[in-house]
């Protein structure tokens, strides 16, 4: 019998390139593998082959195939008996996983993907892809699209949730502190620092029929302890008065003269003394520093018109809404706080 011989590493130097080019093989892969419901049949129990086939109605061939892929990359387990089982990070693309990374993926799929496939004319006129692609924003198209709002509601509960007790932490919320969160959603931050923190007073802000899904959550998670609703639209007003004003990746979708009319609000309901917290990621000096975070400025750019920025930007912003003396601070997480105080 010939011996098997390893295959030796690859020395091409184009290699990291064809990488990255190839990136929309694995978000294809995992996409069918969520379409196929494999992560949810396989958390259940280890399966083979054949039974997978049977439970989703694939072809065995194709369907091995697929799972071999998936094993190569980490998602599955091939169990050596001929059956499979969900990885660590398998298990993640399940139902009923909280780490949000599902719902990641089937943004990414479903609103994302078509919106950067527009880049060369969304760079060329220096215009919103999405409103290319829709003719309207992402908030108005995710109103009109329930699913399409659903999912992204979701996907911003489960990894707002998810980061909140990384900041909890660090925000410096004293009891019985009454904590607002503008823009918030459906009130993950809020919920989560009042599992934290019971004495905190808190008050979500957003759009009504945001503030409608935020309660209709609430109430089939039985939720006793909740924050108070206030509806409306941060571009008009917000009559909110609270000792802390949170705005957690609320300016990153907005341009600068909507986001100086953002803190323009903030400043004008805030009594003296109050709290400007802003939770943002900080652009570095260099990409280099950090590509995550510049990817996720050009995902702004396509998707919202809005930009990451620099703590010098944000300073800039900050000064123009009538805000002075800020304060950094960073957090375990990718967002640092930005803090000011309402002279």
């Amino acid at each position: 019998m010939r011996s098997r011989e390893l295959r030796p590493a690859t020395t091409d130097p184009l290699s990291p390139l064809a990488s990255l080019i190839d990136g929309y093989q694995t978000t294809a892969v995992l996409h069918a593998a969520i379409e196929l419901d494999l992560p949810d049949l396989l958390a259940q129990t280890p399966a083979d082959v054949g039974t997978l086939a049977s439970r989703t109605g694939a072809d065995v061939s194709a369907l091995g195939r697929l799972l071999a892929v998936l094993s190569a990359l980490g998602v599955i387990l091939d169990t050596g008996n001929g059956r499979f089982a969900l990885t660590e990070i398998g298990q993640a693309l399940t139902t009923t996983s909280p780490s949000g990374m599902r719902q990641r993926l089937l943004l990414a799929t479903s609103q994302y993907a078509p919106v950067w496939a527009r880049i060369a004319d969304s760079v060329r006129h220096g215009t919103t892809a999405f409103v290319q692609l829709h003719g309207c924003s992402p908030w108005e198209y995710r109103q009109r699209n329930p699913e399409a709002g659903q999912l992204f509601n979701d996907w911003l509960r489960l990894e707002t949730g998810r980061v909140a007790r990384q900041l909890a932490p660090v925000l410096d919320l004293p009891p019985d502190t009454h904590v607002a969160d503008i823009g918030g959603g459906t009130g993950a931050l809020l919920n989560a620092l009042l599992d934290l923190q019971p004495r905190l007073r808190a008050t979500l802000f957003d759009q009504p029929h945001v503030i409608a899904q935020a309660e209709a959550l609430w109430h089939s998670e039985g939720r006793s302890r909740r924050p108070a609703t206030v509806a409306g639209d941060f571009f008009d007003a917000i009559p909110v008065r609270a000792d802390v004003y949170l705005l957690k990746s609320v300016l990153h979708d907005w341009n600068d003269a909507d986001s100086v009319r953002i803190l323009q609000h903030c400043h004008r309901a805030m009594p003296t003394g109050a709290r400007l917290v802003l939770i943002e990621r900080l652009l570095p000096a260099h990409p280099s520093e950090d590509p995550a975070t510049h990817l996720v400025d050009f995902h702004m750019m396509l998707v919202t018109g809005g930009h990451e920025r620099s703590f010098d930007q944000f300073r800039e912003l900050l000064g123009q809404a009538g805000f002075s003396h800020f304060r950094t601070r960073p957090t375990p997480s990718a967002f640092t706080i930005i803090e000011s105080i309402r002279p």
